[in-house]
C-alpha cells in the first residue's frame, strides 16, 4: 500500500526535444499548459547530429585529408556551441519557473538521440514539435518526429504549431 501512495506523489520523467526553434518552444509551452504536473521531472534534450557536424566541414570533401588538429579544433568549437545552446535552454526552464535539466544527446540522427535519451533517463513520455514538412519532403528527408514515433518505447506527443 505504501508503494501506491509513493508512486502517486512521484512525477514522471518527460523528455522534451528542443533545438531552439519556435516550434520546439511551442511544444514545451504546450506540454506545460496541458500535461505538466509539479512533480514531473522535465529534461530538455538537444540532439546533436554527429554526422552533420563532420559532413558540413570543408575539409571533409577530400577522403585523403585528415588533420587531427583541425578535427580537434572543429570539435572544440562545436562543444562551445552546444554548451551555449544548453545554457539558453536552461534559461527557458528558469523563465517558465520549471524545475528540470538540460542535456545534449549525441547520435547519428536527432531522432535517435532523443529516443536514446528517453531510454537512458527512464522517461515516461517524449514531447516534440514538428516542422510540418510536406509529404514529399518528409518521404525523402524523413523527420525527427516520425523517427521518434516509430522507435520510442514510451508514448510520444507531437505538437504541431497552429
Amino acid at each position: 500500500m505504501a508503494s501506491e501512495s509513493t508512486s502517486k506523489t512521484e512525477g514522471k520523467t518527460v523528455i522534451i526535444a528542443i533545438d531552439g526553434s519556435d516550434i520546439a518552444k511551442y511544444a514545451l509551452d504546450w506540454y506545460v499548459k496541458n500535461v505538466h504536473r509539479p512533480t514531473d521531472n522535465i529534461i530538455l534534450v538537444h540532439a546533436v547530429e554527429l554526422n552533420e557536424i563532420l559532413h558540413n566541414q570543408q575539409w571533409y570533401s577530400s577522403p585523403y585529408t585528415f588533420d587531427k588538429d583541425v578535427l580537434f579544433t572543429l570539435l572544440e568549437d562545436e562543444k562551445r556551441k552546444i554548451t551555449h545552446k544548453l545554457e539558453e535552454f536552461a534559461l527557458l526552464l528558469k523563465t517558465r519557473q520549471l524545475a528540470g535539466s538540460v542535456k545534449s544527446a549525441h547520435a547519428s540522427s536527432p531522432g535517435e538521440g532523443i529516443v536514446k535519451a528517453a531510454i537512458e533517463n527512464h522517461a515516461s513520455l517524449i514531447v516534440t514539435g514538428t516542422r510540418g514538412l510536406g509529404s514529399i519532403r518528409r518521404t525523402f528527408l524523413g523527420s525527427v518526429s516520425d523517427y521518434i514515433l516509430h522507435h520510442s518505447p514510451v508514448p510520444v506527443i507531437v505538437c504541431h504549431k497552429p
